[in-house]
């Protein structure tokens, strides 16, 4: 066998273990000769087999006077750890018939200790092996609970107790301190075992969810019983924890002539006890003594000696005794006898399970019952059709019900009544209702461990375990290739990865076990047919992850590989190729490889990863993109290119997100490297990204000018495009907005040719802040805001919500403020969806502007203490002093001077034009408020030159109106007024009817004032 074949039959999956032991096997080989010590050992090791083997484990290995024996091995059962338990009792219970024996013929009695441990062991799954060999700590432990056990004890771990469930009774054993195991671990004593009856591993305890149709359907056989009286069969299919169970019991509450009787996958019982159950059942809830009173005497009579007869077999032991056709007749006289008063129900649940007598004695009781009113109803996992393909076909009065998982929202209603919502997140909530897929028994396990880890339930492992393992093994390693792929893969994908490696042979050899998984449901197809082309996904997330899980990791590792391989000739992205390649170098780390090719592997792996993250950035994507990126930062080697591309790269998505001190601390990192590496063209990138965060690294508007320099001669489109952007931003905080509108025009340029969104959109949001502000009059901006949008914004979420917030504003100054607010709200909904966390701090500043133009102080107020808010949580202080300067406008509006007062001297911060303008306009209203009439009038002239400095309107008429209401507070009113018109020309200049309105009037109240004061205008004050 090849070191790739032998690498294949290793997988990982959970089992358990026992570990059984002779107690005082020194003094017995003391006692005994050893001829005669030879026959008892054997007796005992052969009792262990048998025990062991009835109950559906494999002895793995006979140490000395010990036993290990392994529960999932070779193939696993939904219930492997209950069969270890009930085994291990066995294995007890069985000394007691043995020990008489020994005891009267050579004096002794035999004892042992049990320890069973339950977990994921690597096994070989080759047939050929001689022995499984388990291997693992799982094996340690179960060991050392058995050398912890006393004489005739069986003692369990935790995981054990978890995958019994409610059938094990046990006692703790307190926390034992294990050989060769670093934590204690919380034993327990088993003193009992409980039939794994469905009310013990489900809650029936919940109100019925969901199957409307189902019931309806079930209630319509009850009526059909009862006009009809004829015999009828009823199969009521559903995958494992559908809730076929649930559905029969809720159908039968309210109707006592009804028994269940349940198949097993193994036990003791006779191969008809589950039809003798139900029939039990059916005889209690009718009351034995008065079942059969309404009959006629000797109809009575035959029916009960119909009775009598089964008493001695079916109802004894569950076997056909006398025989089978004496069982059938008995049993069709008596049920008839039983359903002459009221239908009759049989209800055989786990019939997947069923043995082939039990099933044809089934149908020939139904055809001897064609008279009575009498319904077989059989719960069933599809399975069912695989063994007996004809099962319930060519019977005139047969039907089926196939159950589906729940709807999302039934789901959500049965998982509100599993759980205390406010004990779990919402999230975890959505993310088991996610996993669960509208699966009842699924939803139970998992909301059970919501609130403790997010591991999957050993119940739910081993259920689905159970179910691949029973799969041909070509459909199982189909399977396992597919989950490798993922949730959703490409039929040409699987293909040729099922060519590839060690598998080997033709795509037509990999068509056959497809089918049979998509006629499992196990893989779902988009289309009628299997064309090469078809999109497949996995039913069931968690089937695939079991499948996943279920290989060894070397296995996974090559798989990945592989993988790699198909999608690159297949010519997939990125991304998918390097998340192969980045798990199989994972994969094989974990397992301590590291050498050159794992190396070359890494790097890889991260060169692509970094590649597709960028590009994720470039779209916007901002959440894929930081999963790729901190993928790629992760595998990167210190000092290698990707590297340094990755952090930078990611520190700009971390800001994005709004998390700026992780993006800082890596942008700051990447420009370090970049400049020790001697990489010019990174180390721009991550100046200039880092100077629009944290001004100490450099004047904003230098550091791109120069990096505009470096990009431009390399050719580097996206560079070009931010460093335009940046220097635009700066001649739009100096108010020179036509110097602006042609650097935003390049970046646009720039942007569409590297297919950048962000810069797109950055670019395309900066033009409409000077549309704004700048001398463009208000209609023709908005029309301009309106083209841009049609030719850029169209599937493009980023570009909507970054433009629509200026075009709100300039909606507004047309009157237009419903489609103003609608603007904003979209603007606010896009950015939120695309995880943009600056969108906290823009959408409300331009909300405020807005309301400016319409709405109240108060509501002002609010939205600019929410963006300022924002903007210290983003560490977007270069907005704070903007939006303190705008408070105190408002405040000042009202009469209130003193945070006017305490801004920051103009000429002391430096101020840029525009903003000086702002800042010494607003000083200068609430100096003339404070009395301080030449310190007012400095102000208000250094105001109205900045803004002379200006080709924004907007600014030479605010700064105008605030110098109107600095002179009209120092008492001259008629200088006010022609102050007023000027900036009433200015607004108009613009189209900005509410600003040239409001000056309007200012100018008026101010000529008035002139009047009533008896002097000519203009006289107060002299020349302003």
């Amino acid at each position: 066998m090849t070191a790739a074949a032998s690498d294949t039959v290793e997988e990982r999956r959970v089992v358990t273990v026992v570990f059984c032991d002779l107690v005082g096997s020194t003094a017995l080989s003391g006692r005994l000769d050893p001829e005669t010590l030879r026959t008892v050992t054997l007796r005992y090791f052969a009792l262990m087999r048998a025990r062991i083997e009835e109950h559906g484990g494999t002895v793995e290995k006979f140490i000395g006077d010990a036993v290990m024996a392994v529960f999932g091995i070779p193939a696993r059962h939904e219930d492997d750890a209950r069969r270890a338990l009930a085994a291990a009792r066995g294995m007890i219970t069985g000394l007691d018939g043995l020990n008489a024996e020994l005891e009267r013929a050579h004096g002794v009695r035999l004892a042992v200790r049990i320890g069973v441990n339950t977990g994921e062991v690597v096994v070989n799954v080759d047939p050929a092996a001689r022995q499984a060999l388990a291997s693992g700590e799982v094996v340690n432990i179960g060991a050392r609970l058995e050398q912890h056990a006393g004489a005739g004890e069986i003692l369990i771990g935790p995981a054990t107790l978890e995958a019994a469930g409610a059938s094990a009774v046990t006692e703790s054993a307190g926390p034992l301190s294990l050989k060769g195991v670093d934590d204690p671990v919380q034993a327990h004593r088993l003193v009992a075992l409980h039939e794994d009856d469905p009310e013990r591993v489900r809650r029936f305890d919940t109100p019925f969810i969901g199957r409307e149709p189902e019931l309806a359907e079930l209630r319509l056989l009850l009526r059909r019983l009862a006009t009809d009286p004829r015999s009828y069969l009823v199969t009521v299919y559903g995958e494992a924890g559908l809730g076929k169970t649930r559905l029969l019991r809720e159908w039968l509450r309210n109707w006592p002539a009804h028994g269940e009787g349940r198949c097993r996958p193994y036990g003791e019982t006779g191969t008809l006890a589950p039809l003798a159950d139900a029939v039990r059942q059916v005889l209690a809830a009718l009351g034995e003594d008065t079942a059969l009173a309404g009959l006629p005497d000797h109809e009575r009579a035959e029916a009960e000696q119909a009775l009598r007869l089964l008493r001695t077999g079916l109802l004894a032991d569950g076997t056909p005794s006398p025989s089978t056709d004496d069982t059938l007749m008995a049993l069709a006289c008596l049920l008839d006898g039983l359903s002459r008063e009221r239908p009759v129900v049989l209800v055989l649940d786990d019939c997947h399970w069923a043995s082939a007598p039990l099933l044809d004695l089934a149908g020939r009781l139904l055809d001897e019952l064609d008279r009575s009113p009498v319904a077989l109803v059989c719960a069933a996992r599809p399975e069912l059709l695989e063994t007996h393909p004809g099962w319930g076909s060519g019977r005139m009065r047969s039907a089926s019900l196939m159950l589906t998982p729940l709807s999302r929202e039934e789901a959500a209603a049965l998982a509100g009544e599993l759980v205390e919502v406010a004990a779990h997140r919402q999230g975890v909530l959505e993310a088991t209702l996610d996993r669960a897929e509208g699966n009842p028994l699924y939803l139970e396990h998992l909301t059970a461990m919501a609130a403790e880890c997010d591991d999957l339930p050993l119940t739910v492992h081993a259920l689905l375990g159970a179910r691949i393992d029973a799969l041909p093994s070509e459909e199982r390693t189909l399977l396992q290739l597919a989950a490798v792929l993922g949730r959703e893969f490409r039929r040409a994908d699987l293909t040729a990865l099922a060519t590839a490696g060690e598998r080997g042979g033709s795509a037509e050899s990999a068509a056959g076990p497809l089918r049979g998984l998509v006629r499992r449901r196990l893989i779902e197809s988009d289309g009628r047919t299997l064309a090469a082309g078809s999109a497949l996904r996995f039913g069931s997330a968690l089937v695939q992850e079991i499948a996943y899980r279920g290989m060894a990791k070397k296995v996974r590792a090559r798989r990945h590989e592989h993988a790699a391989g198909v999608l690159v000739r297949h010519e997939a992205g990125d991304a998918a190729v390097g998340t192969h390649l980045a798990r199989a170098h994972r994969l094989l780390a974990e397992l301590g490889m590291r050498d050159d090719d794992t190396d070359v592997l890494r790097a890889r792996a991260a060169g692509l990863l970094t590649r597709a993250g960028t590009a994720a950035l470039a779209r916007s994507d901002l959440p894929w993109a930081d999963d790729l990126l901190t993928q790629a930062l992760d595998l990167a080697a210190a000092g290698e290119p990707a590297a340094v591309e990755a952090a930078r790269r990611l520190g700009e998505t971390k800001v994005a997100r709004g998390e700026p001190v992780r993006g800082r601390e890596l942008l700051a990192g990447a420009l370090d490297t970049a400049d020790r590496a001697g990489d010019r063209l990174a180390a721009a990138h991550a100046r200039l990204a880092l100077t629009a965060l944290d001004p100490r690294h450099g004047s904003a508007a230098e550091v791109a000018e120069a990096a505009l320099a470096l990009f431009t001669v390399v050719g580097d489109d996206q560079g070009i495009a931010r460093a335009c952007v940046r220097i635009a931003q700066d001649r739009q905080r100096r108010g020179r907005h036509a110097e602006a509108e042609a650097l935003l025009s390049r970046a646009l340029d720039h942007a569409d040719r590297a297919d950048a969104e962000p810069e797109r959109a950055l670019a395309l949001g900066a033009a409409g802040i000077s549309l704004w502000r700048g001398p463009t009059p208000v209609a023709r901006a908005v029309a301009r805001c309106e083209d841009l949008l049609a030719a850029h914004g169209a599937g493009r979420p980023t570009v909507r919500a970054t433009l629509a917030c200026p075009l709100a504003v300039l909606l507004a100054l047309e009157g237009r403020h419903g489609e103003a607010r609608e603007r904003l709200a979209e603007a606010a909904r896009l950015a939120g969806g695309l995880g943009y966390a600056e969108s906290a701090l823009f959408v409300p500043l331009f909300a405020a502007e807005v309301e400016a133009l319409t709405g109240t102080p108060e509501r002002r107020l609010a939205l600019l203490a929410e963006a300022a808010r924002a903007g210290r949580e983003l560490g977007a202080t270069g907005a704070l002093p903007g939006i303190a300067r705008e408070r105190a406008r408002i405040l000042l509006e009202r009469g209130e001077p003193a945070e006017a007062l305490a801004l920051p001297d103009p000429q002391e911060a430096g101020l840029p034009p525009a903003e000086s303008a702002d800042a010494d306009g607003l000083r200068a209203r609430a100096l003339a408020l404070a009395g301080e009439e030449t310190a007012a009038h400095a102000c208000a002239d250094r105001a109205t030159a900045a803004a002379g400095d200006t080709d924004s309107p907007v600014v030479r008429g605010t700064a105008a109106l605030d110098r109107a209401h600095t002179l009209r507070t120092l008492a001259r009113p008629g200088d006010a007024e022609r102050e007023a018109r000027t900036a009433q020309r200015h607004f108009a200049a613009k189209g900005h009817r509410i600003g040239a309105d409001r000056a309007a009037a200012f100018a008026e109240d101010s000529a008035a004032a002139a009047r009533n004061t008896g002097g000519p205008a203009g006289r107060e004050g002299g020349t302003v």
